[in-house]
């Protein structure tokens, strides 16, 4: 019978990952919230090239919107920057991780509802 050193390897990893995050919970955890900050980061920076460039690709449909479109539209961008930034910190105690991603999704949602009833056509 062959030993599976493959096997053995990733075994070793696996218990060495776990014992350190025994070991050094504190520490462990404290990597864990400076890597979610970071992720929140990059995430919030990819939203706003996504959206910078959207813009730049669709100038004359953002001149269709009326004036309070586009003050919901600045306002919903401001609360998902927010939310994304701080708003897991400052709303912790008040909801959940999760009620604040549904507040971020319900923002995203608006965004979406205003773009699409200023396409509509009343005729």
């Amino acid at each position: 019978m062959r030993l599976n050193w493959i096997g053995i390897r990733n075994g070793a990893i696996i218990v060495g990952l776990a014992a350190l995050g025994v070991v050094q919970q504190r520490t462990l955890s404290s990597l864990v919230i400076g890597i979610n900050q970071i992720i929140t980061v990059i995430f919030v920076a990819s939203m706003i090239a996504v959206g910078y460039r959207y813009f730049r690709e669709h100038e004359l449909a953002w001149l269709v919107l009326k004036p309070w479109q586009r003050a919901v539209i600045f306002s919903c961008l401001g609360g998902i920057v927010f939310a994304a930034l701080v708003g897991f910190q400052i709303l912790g105690p008040l909801i959940t991780p999760l009620g604040v991603m549904a507040l971020i999704a319900a923002l995203v949602l608006t965004i979406l509802w205003v773009i699409r009833e200023s396409r509509r056509f009343r005729g």
